[in-house]
């Protein structure tokens, strides 16, 4: 697989799994609403960082989609929940770890899934190079 297609999938594979957390983000924000009421009725408001959370999720996928080295793509991964914790559990622990785990998690599957897809490639492509030996009396 060349270089240019194994970043456009892997931008491909991780723009899906940004996509799919923007979905689950609503579900969970709608279901979070329906049984406790708004966000502010505990008296904590999250404001703007959310958005800043979403924002480093997307560059952490944007970065993780570049790398090829599967070491530093899961390094970078823990570097982001650990901030996402470190930034949020002492105010806000329901939202540290929602935003831990879910992040955290469709980036990890992001990125396995991505490399799945490109091992299959390169397996596929050296069983196709490999030509089974015939012996010479072989009716063909």
């Amino acid at each position: 697989m060349s270089n240019y297609y194994r970043i456009a999938m892997c931008l491909f594979v991780h723009a899906f799994g940004c996509v799919a957390y923007v979905f689950l983000n609503n579900a969970v924000v709608h279901a979070y609403k329906h049984l406790n009421g708004g966000f502010t009725t505990r008296g904590v408001a999250i404001g703007i960082a959310s958005y800043a959370m979403f924002y480093i999720f997307l560059g952490v996928n944007f970065i993780a989609a570049l790398i090829p080295s599967l070491v530093a793509k899961l390094v970078i991964l823990s570097l982001m929940v650990g901030f996402i914790l470190l930034w949020m559990l002492p105010d806000n622990p329901l939202r540290a770890l929602f935003y831990g785990v879910a992040q955290g998690c469709v980036t990890l599957l992001a990125i396995l899934a991505s490399q799945v897809i490109e091992l299959r490639w390169v397996s596929r492509n050296i069983a196709g190079r490999i030509q089974p030996n015939q012996p010479e009396s072989a009716i063909q």
